[in-house]
């Protein structure tokens, strides 16, 4: 009866931070927490430090470069780049915000390409929910394969002390969350019927007949110095990291992986104030920073949540699910796609997940080639990149559809993931 208890309790706050939304996901987290060891006497479990300091620097530093204008700077060039080749843009749209997501360790990097892509595929008459719902899965799985993301932070500082190198962990990972993006894109150039011929676009026509202009934006010529020393930072890290001998030492060890991104990011994020002359004030005020500092929230309060109750209950779960797991590893995966959708937060599902699945003694090689599973973002059209997409379209190709799942992101996501696992399977047990 006690364990149906806490799992309601579990599963009324998820519900409940979801209502809310933003950071109201770590405050329900944190209300679940108290009602779980004060009022059940339940033990806490230790919260996920590591995975919040390297978060909150790579926010700082993502957050100041966003400040300094280099999003804007990105996105011109990008949007040049779609111009350039029109035809191509249902392939270059994913690849551009997959490069920058894993760049910048954030999805949300699309919010400010997703209007440029919109006008050049209604510029030459494409569907432009074919670019967008690509784009959009795009930049989602590559936060299972970005150096930097929240979620590959919990990858790193869980699998990395288990033995698992850095440069394992990217060679599984970076490719198939790639390769995801690539079948998404293929996927979601064939949805829908030509733009001429969709019903809603030629009642939009026929009700609006005002002309709308972009207006160009002057950009900052400092702003390309912040992307130069975050791409910079980015590749320290993948150095130091990739290169165990290259770490500084110390009489207590090695450098570890999270003290190196630490160190990089605040110093190019410090870099940045005098090379850009911007104010410290302007960063907290970015998007950046107030969607990654509420991730931290969100992680401290449902992930502890969520690790409370299965501490509480590990030797029943071992017995439940350890010998599955180890007999069928690819159901990892599935209860990573789940658990994601459910708390609409890869972050927040690795820390929670991958240390279960290591205590249950699901091969390494399982583990790394069923992350790209933890993209389960896509399932509902309510994640902010997804509703931005539906948002910024004009021309009301890409919409949510008259039931729950049928919407444009979801065969795209659901086939690239797939794939995705199946060719980390394939490729996981060579590597390690």
């Amino acid at each position: 009866m006690s364990v149906i208890i806490e799992i309601s309790v579990v599963l009324i706050c998820i519900y409940w931070g979801l209502k809310m939304g933003g950071l109201g996901v770590g405050l329900a987290g944190g209300f679940g927490l108290a009602v779980l060891t004060l009022g059940l006497g339940l033990e806490p479990s230790a919260p996920a430090i590591d995975v919040i300091l390297i978060i909150m620097s790579v926010v700082t530093a993502a957050s100041t470069m966003q400040a300094a204008g280099g999003m804007e700077w990105l996105v011109h060039h990008a949007g040049n780049l779609m111009r350039r080749h029109p035809k191509y843009i249902n392939v270059l749209a994913p690849i551009i915000t997959w490069c920058m997501t894993i760049m910048a360790g954030t999805g949300y990097t699309v919010f400010s390409t997703l209007p440029v892509i919109s006008e050049v595929a209604k510029e030459i008459g494409e569907r432009p929910s074919r670019p967008l719902s690509a784009a959009v899965v795009a930049s989602q799985v590559a936060i299972s394969g970005s150096p930097i993301s929240a979620a590959m932070a919990a990858m790193i500082s869980i699998m990395e002390p288990a033995g698992v190198s850095f440069l394992q962990i990217m060679a599984i990972c970076l490719p198939a969350s790639f390769i995801a993006a690539m079948v998404a894109a293929f996927v979601a150039s064939r949805q829908g019927c030509e733009l001429k011929d969709d019903e809603v676009y030629q009642q939009i026509q026929k009700e609006d007949k005002q002309q709308v202009t972009s207006i160009a934006k002057e950009i900052d010529p400092k702003a390309k110095y912040s992307v130069f020393l975050f791409a910079l930072a980015t590749c320290a890290i993948v150095l130091y990291a990739a290169i165990p001998s290259l770490r500084p030492a110390f009489p207590s060890g090695d450098m570890t992986t999270r003290d190196i991104i630490i160190v990089s990011m605040f110093a190019a994020a410090c870099l940045m104030v005098p090379m850009c002359n911007i104010h410290p004030d302007r960063i907290i005020k970015t998007t950046t920073f107030r969607s990654g500092m509420s991730s931290v929230a969100v992680i401290l309060g449902i992930v502890t949540m969520g690790s409370t109750v299965v501490n509480a209950h590990l030797p029943e779960i071992k017995e439940f699910a350890g010998s599955l797991l180890n007999s069928y590893p690819m159901l990892l995966s599935l209860v990573l796609f789940g658990t994601c959708t459910l708390l609409m937060s890869q972050g927040a599902t690795t820390p929670l997940i991958v240390p279960l699945a290591l205590s249950l003694n699901v091969p390494h090689w399982a583990i790394l080639a069923s992350f790209v599973a933890v993209t389960g973002v896509f399932v509902l059209p309510t994640y902010p990149t997804s509703l931005a997409a539906i948002e910024f379209d004009s021309t009301g190709s890409t919409r949510m559809g008259k039931n729950i799942f049928d919407h444009p992101f979801m065969l795209p996501g659901l086939t690239g993931v797939i794939i995705a696992i199946g060719f980390g399977f394939l490729l996981a047990p060579a590597v390690l």
